[in-house]
């Protein structure tokens, strides 16, 4: 590992400090064009060492053993080569809760969870509501809101079973399991006609296929593409998730998507192409157009 393996041992033949290690390991993992080089550095030595990332500065002069380092440089290895983090650790952090992640499986982004609290600000005192989620990947979505809302339960599908399972874990893992139903699909024809939610909730695929190649190569070259490519102008879900909202809602129910930057527009006038109403457009921390809102007309029911 060119520059940090000649490093394994010190002058005095000694293995490095946790310290040591940290140093050398972000400097590797830098020269290898690593965003935040010295936070993976730190995860990973954390990981290998089984504590908290916090608890490397207390045992700062600690000299791992071999079968740590060992594992500390297999996985450095790997991160060098821009191999997602969150895949090496096993898992992420969401709205202050555990979730399991793995290959295969889109990775969750922190920008999602103002689509959570969008969620909670339009149905808050809400105490009963049935959901329904498009692409529900590593369960965030669903398992965030039925562990915040006890009296809150639906159905989560997604055309992988890989993602499908591992949503089923997490659930487990949260204790939500009994109140949100995992479903592999390809889409929302598993639904019986008559069948009714309160809430509708995506974080659909909507990068424009052509430039998938240019995000991040921790996204370009390890994430699921069926994931991300949301068709020319990464919109072509939104028709398809507005047209089911129109069917599958009940009166007055709700509808949250997360979009692009820039799609907001677009997806407004979808939505209210199929009848939505009070359609409002959310922007993230950089003022970025990151969440859709709107609503189920009052009215008599109709299927569309």
């Amino acid at each position: 590992m060119d520059g940090f393996e000649s490093a394994r041992h010190n002058r005095a033949g000694k293995t490095p400090t946790v310290i040591e290690l940290i140093k050398l390991a972000g400097a590797y993992l830098e020269e290898r064009g690593v965003e935040s080089s010295r936070l993976s550095a730190e995860h990973l030595l954390a990981m290998a060492l089984r504590c908290n990332r916090l608890d490397l500065y207390l045992r700062f002069d600690e000299r791992p053993g071999e079968t740590e380092l060992a594992r500390f440089r297999a996985d450095l290895k790997m991160r060098a080569r821009h191999y997602p983090l969150q895949y090496l650790l096993g898992e992420i952090e969401f709205h202050s809760l555990r979730f399991s992640v793995r290959e295969g499986v889109f990775i969750p982004r922190p920008e999602t969870e103002l689509l959570i609290e969008r969620v909670s600000e339009i149905l808050e005192g809400r105490r009963n509501i049935t959901f329904i989620e498009f692409g529900v990947g590593a369960g965030v979505i669903s398992g965030t809101l039925a562990a915040m809302c006890p009296g809150w339960g639906g159905v989560a599908f997604d055309i992988s079973p890989t993602a499908a399972a591992l949503a089923r874990e997490n659930f487990v893992r949260l204790g939500v399991s009994k109140r949100v139903q995992t479903v592999v699909s390809c889409g929302f024809e598993v639904f019986g006609p008559g069948r009714r939610f309160d809430l509708l909730v995506a974080n659909p695929p909507y990068i424009p296929a052509g430039t998938i190649h240019t995000l991040q190569k921790e996204v370009s070259m390890y994430e699921d593409r069926a994931a991300l490519d949301g068709g020319e102008d990464g919109t072509r879900f939104y028709p398809l998730l507005a047209y089911y909202g129109k069917r599958l809602l009940r009166n007055g129910g709700a509808i949250v998507l997360e979009i692009g930057d820039g799609q907001g527009g677009m997806v407004g006038s979808c939505l209210e192409s199929f009848g939505f109403e009070r359609t409002r457009i959310e922007k993230d921390y950089n003022g970025f157009e990151r969440v859709i809102t709107a609503f189920r007309p009052d009215g008599p029911e109709k299927d569309m």
